[in-house]
């Protein structure tokens, strides 16, 4: 029996990522008192960062949309399902920052924004 899945869900974790992930990379270090960046900076720099990630994401997008497209067809639990792909997603990030950036820190940011968003949204349809 295969799952009633909402391929949305792909679109909505990926694009959901980015963005929250974005946002917490470019307002935590405007709390870091030696950064002395105006907004306008930070706002440059999250459209930048915005684009550097999407583009960079790309390997990890496919990656997951072949998961997605063999869970599918697959009878394990739909928490199980979406527990996987977030952890596509995270290896995905820890991957692409290695060989990147480097910085544990967006690593991080873009991991909690993942687990935020891959739980906040359904993937199932009721």
């Amino acid at each position: 029996m295969s799952h009633s899945l909402r391929w949305s869900y792909i679109f909505k974790h990926w694009i959901g990522t980015l963005l929250l992930g974005t946002t917490l990379v470019s307002i935590f270090p405007v709390f870091n008192p030696l950064n002395s960046s105006g907004i306008g900076q930070t706002i440059f720099f999250s459209i930048l960062w915005l684009c550097y990630s999407a583009i960079y994401s790309i390997p990890t997008l496919v990656c997951y949309i072949l998961a997605f497209s063999w869970f599918k067809d697959n009878t394990l639990n739909v928490n199980w399902i979406k527990m996987t792909l977030i952890l596509v997603t995270l290896a995905g990030i820890a991957m692409t920052v290695a060989l990147t950036v480097r910085s544990m820190e967006s690593a991080i940011y873009y991991s909690i924004a993942a687990i935020i968003t891959g739980i906040l949204f359904k993937i199932e349809k009721v």
